[in-house]
């Protein structure tokens, strides 16, 4: 259970993609804040990020901002207006890459934005400044920081219902991992014409932190890519379909049918 909620976030929660998502909406929602009034309790407006602090008005701001902005036609909301439309057409910011420190690095990101911008390699001609980059901090963990759940966890056992346990490490399974926690440090360029020369100034930045950029476009190919399916040279074959092809392309044709 730990580790599919640890896998969930490693896939999922987490991918690149969802955190730049995440990123593009949230400076979206804050351009767009000054100009969009909630109305609450005794006719009172509020900016949405003050309509917290009246439940009224807090109830009213829904999902339904984002088409709210996206379909707007007002001029001051044009920037905001924008930034959902490159969503929508998926306009992303793009990763340049991202690394998994070995130690913490307590410093925020913006700091940390200026710093991979004050990274500029001297064989590179382009100019890139720290509002150029978009850094993103996370950890993953199964749920307990540094700690192993199942240290934690009491189990019973059917044979003697009211005597609670813990299991050993070697009961549990050798497959465990040593580490339990590990943070995730990813970078984008909002000026995608300017992706080569953002990677370069990335890798520079890893190189004076003593850490290791990671290729973030390394995928695992599909089985289709590893295997191609045979011809089909009958009848009979496309019928079978390629279910059936992706079989022999694994153990050959039945004996019999052979050619």
């Amino acid at each position: 259970m730990f580790h599919t909620r640890h896998c969930l976030h490693r896939r999922a929660y987490q991918h690149k993609v969802t955190k730049i998502i995440e990123e593009m909406i949230s400076e979206a929602l804050v351009k767009a804040d000054s100009y969009i009034q909630i109305e609450g309790t005794g006719g009172k407006m509020y900016k949405m990020s003050e309509a917290i602090d009246d439940m009224e008005a807090y109830t009213k701001l829904t999902d339904n901002i984002f088409e709210q902005i996206l379909y707007s036609s007002r001029p001051e909301l044009s920037d905001a207006r924008s930034i959902l439309k490159n969503v929508v057409c998926r306009r992303l910011y793009k990763c340049v890459g991202q690394t998994t420190p070995e130690t913490a690095l307590n410093v925020s990101k913006e700091q940390l934005a200026k710093e991979v911008a004050e990274s500029k390699p001297d064989d590179i001609d382009i100019d890139l400044k720290p509002e150029d980059f978009v850094v993103k901090v996370f950890g993953i963990d199964y749920g307990k920081k540094e700690e192993n759940p199942i240290d934690s966890v009491y189990f019973y056992c059917k044979n003697n219902p009211s005597k609670a346990f813990q299991p050993q490490k070697e009961q549990v399974s050798k497959l465990l991992p040593n580490t339990f926690s590990e943070k995730h440090i990813i970078v984008y360029c909002k000026q995608t014409d300017k992706l080569e020369a953002a990677k370069k100034y990335f890798e520079q930045w890893c190189q004076k932190n003593n850490s290791e950029a990671q290729d973030v476009d390394i995928v695992v190919p599909e089985l289709s890519s590893i295997i191609p399916l045979p011809p089909a040279s009958s009848a009979e074959d496309r019928r079978a379909g390629a279910g059936e092809r992706v079989k022999k392309g694994f153990f050959g044709a039945p004996k019999g049918q052979q050619h």
